[in-house]
């Protein structure tokens, strides 16, 4: 591997330029409301929004960010195998009333962000107006997250030759 080179196997979504970053920060900032409320009482379920991130980090494949929400999504009462099935993008022990979201939050991370407008149109009129824009906020929260520890896990493959930051599917 020469020094100019990208780490050989490594296959995660990051953010190749600062502009990325900028981009989806100021999106975030534009959605402050939707993304507030994530935290609170009035907001989807901690269930429901483990389940969201869970699914995004599958597409994103963050291993800091399955570890973190694998942990966070057991004290919201998901099932370890439901985690190991989200994160390989399974829904199939889902609720069905979250499937149509969750696969929304899987069509988003699988576009960077820039889901149809059809998409959008349909988690709206099926969860609402408010909920659907909490549905986004938690995918573009995650899907930030996602994005900054590929980053940090792509630069450790760089300065280590390869050594660390690799996942062992990309080894």
């Amino acid at each position: 591997m020469s020094k100019d080179s990208p780490a050989p196997g490594f296959r995660r979504r990051m953010y190749a330029s600062p502009m990325q970053f900028l981009r989806d920060l100021y999106c975030a900032l534009t959605k402050l409301r939707p993304v507030l409320s994530l935290s609170l009482k009035s907001g989807i379920a901690a269930d429901f929004r483990e389940r969201i991130m869970m699914v995004v980090t599958g597409v994103n494949r963050c291993r800091h960010c399955a570890y973190g929400h694998e942990f966070l999504a057991a004290l919201a009462g998901v099932s370890k195998a439901e985690i190991s099935r989200l994160l390989a993008q399974d829904l199939t022990s889902s609720p069905a009333d979250q499937i149509p979201a969750l696969l929304f939050a899987m069509h988003w991370a699988e576009t960077d962000g820039r889901p149809g407008s059809e998409a959008k149109s349909d988690l709206q009129a099926r969860y609402g107006v408010e909920v659907a824009r909490q549905i986004e906020a938690a995918t573009l929260m995650i899907h930030i997250g996602n994005r900054i520890g590929n980053t940090f896990d792509y630069l450790l493959s760089r300065i280590s030759g390869g050594r660390f930051g690799l996942l062992a599917s990309e080894r």
